[in-house]
């Protein structure tokens, strides 16, 4: 039998007839209505294991703009460091920075390297900030003459691991 134009109920299943309640009642809304919660928890998993920008598409704005080797004496042994200026051109912040050391005799042939990862270092964007890496000292100072520091890794320090 037909609902008359002006009933507000079905007189068979007691529904409203109103727009509203019809889409309210509608299977779609309840589809809808359940995927929400689950979209949601979705999107906070992903963004707490989100590991942030890749460094390696980044690793031409990171620039050691200038290092100088220095010579030390510890109990523990004899050490040679860097000291130097890191500059980010990058719009994003690093941390966890590892720094590649090579050093070099007068005739250019590598005699030590060394890697050191800065874990409390934290390199702002569009900013410069002095670093210093030391490591032991394997052979005689004047072996070491010339060095190239590079950064060869880091992380997003927006992410959230």
């Amino acid at each position: 039998m037909d609902i008359p134009m002006d009933a507000r109920k079905c007189p068979h299943c007691q529904h409203f007839q109103t727009r509203a309640a019809l889409l309210v009642y509608h299977p779609v809304s309840a589809v809808l209505l359940a995927t929400l919660p689950l979209m949601a928890f979705l999107i906070v998993i992903a963004s707490l294991f989100d590991q942030g920008e890749d460094y390696q598409e980044y690793k031409d704005q990171i620039v050691i703009t200038e290092s100088q080797m220095a010579f030390g004496e510890l109990k523990s042994g004899d050490t040679v460091g860097v000291i130097g200026t890191i500059t980010n051109n990058s719009a994003v912040p690093w941390k966890e920075i590892l720094f590649n050391v090579e050093f070099t005799d007068a005739a250019g042939k590598r005699v030590d390297v060394g890697q050191k990862e800065e874990y409390q270092f934290h390199l702002p964007p569009h900013d410069s900030l002095g670093f210093k890496i030391s490591f032991r000292r394997e052979y005689p100072e004047p072996n070491y003459v010339k060095h190239r520091v590079r950064v060869a890794t880091a992380k997003d320090a927006r992410a959230k691991w």
